[in-house]
């Protein structure tokens, strides 16, 4: 008997891991987004990809061509108040890993390579196509805008914060909001930099801020938008601002990631810190979790699996969050005085590094 497919539903970065997670392991996938098209190359929304979802892409190839599409970075330097007090080189520092840097890459590049993957193997984004409905969990019959009747084998929610999906099933989105919101402010910087190095500069006052460099002339700002005025003059002290936005952060998840046959993945099962780049690596996992279980027919085990994971990666990403939203005084005055000799120090080099890399984050070997 021919296995019906399986339904993605949203094609962002985690939606298109799904399908090509499915599709790599032979089983018939659709992906649905209500969108036009991919978000384009430039500008979009840079991501901060972690070493473990680029292992968890290995498998199927995507590992080896998303980094000549991106930029490298290999180090860290932390700082105080502006003035440098270190800088860790990754690979000295982790060398455990396939991957020891961090890829900075626009959104839209990572989801055009990803749909390629999927074109060359028969798969088309099916674009402009959203679910209006669903009857039974069981034996999943999706309603399409196109007004398709769709019997499916699963459906896979990956439609985002807001999910649709998440909504239709009534499955509470528990947790906590934070208080703050996090700004992002991209520059064009006035003249060529080291793109190399992620910064994370610890000011007296107003929380941590990142530059994470998108290549030799750009550069993304990411810190507390209660020191956005810090935050926009270290950006026009760089160059020319091209963009600047605001978000909330939800420390949320789905109260159930699984009913009957229908899944939830990624921001549709979790809220994301915007810190660290793990929230897309949590999303990427569950893509490529669920595939492998619903590939061996053990699909019931994803919410045992996953749900876990979640809660502990939310409890640690919301502690994280808040040290660098503000950082502790005591903290930052010994810093001064203690960090270059410290992180001197192999052992805390190696430390630092991996924290930075999230190399807690270990893909499962099966994945």
């Amino acid at each position: 008997m021919t296995r019906l497919p399986v339904l993605v539903v949203g094609a962002g970065p985690v939606g298109l891991a799904v399908a090509v997670e499915l599709s790599r392991r032979g089983l018939a996938v659709r992906i649905v987004d209500p969108g036009d098209g991919p978000v384009p190359d430039e500008p979009s929304r840079p991501l901060v990809i972690l070493p473990a979802t680029l292992a968890i892409l290995a498998a199927s190839g995507l590992s080896a061509s998303l980094p000549s599409l991106g930029n490298r970075l290999v180090s860290a330097c932390v700082a105080r108040g502006g003035r440098r007090l270190a800088r860790i080189e990754f690979r000295a520092a982790a060398r455990d890993t396939a991957y020891p840097f961090l890829l900075s890459l626009e959104a839209g590049r990572m989801e055009r390579a990803m749909a390629e993957w999927l074109a060359a193997r028969g798969i088309g984004v099916e674009r402009g196509v959203s679910i209006t409905g669903l009857r039974d969990t069981h034996r999943p019959v999706a309603l399409l805008s196109t007004g398709e009747v769709l019997a499916v084998d699963a459906v896979v929610g990956c439609d985002g914060a807001r999910s649709w999906l998440r909504r239709e099933l009534g499955i509470p989105f528990v947790g906590e909001d934070s208080p703050g919101r996090f700004a992002f402010v991209d520059v064009e910087r006035a003249a060529a930099a080291d793109a190399s190095m992620l910064e994370i500069d610890l000011l007296p006052g107003e929380g941590a801020v990142a530059s994470v460099p998108l290549d030799a002339r750009r550069v993304r700002l990411i810190g507390v938008e209660g020191g956005a005025q810090g935050l926009q003059d270290r950006a026009e002290a760089l160059g020319r601002i091209l963009r600047h936005s605001d978000v909330s952060v939800a420390f949320r998840h789905a109260e159930r990631m699984a009913r009957g046959r229908v899944f939830l993945c990624g921001d549709a099962a979790h809220g994301p810190s915007p810190f660290g780049g793990r929230g897309m690596t949590l999303g990427i996992a569950d893509a490529a979790t669920l595939a492998f279980l619903l590939n061996t027919g053990r699909e019931s085990e994803y919410e045992a699996m996953r749900l876990p994971v979640v809660r502990r990666a939310i409890a640690r990403g919301r502690a994280a969050t808040q040290r660098l939203a503000a950082p502790n005084a005591a903290l930052l005055k010994a810093l001064r005085w203690l960090a270059p000799a410290a992180l001197a120090l192999p052992g805390v080099q190696r430390r630092v590094a991996r924290a930075v890399l999230a190399l807690d984050l270990r893909p499962a070997p099966w994945l």
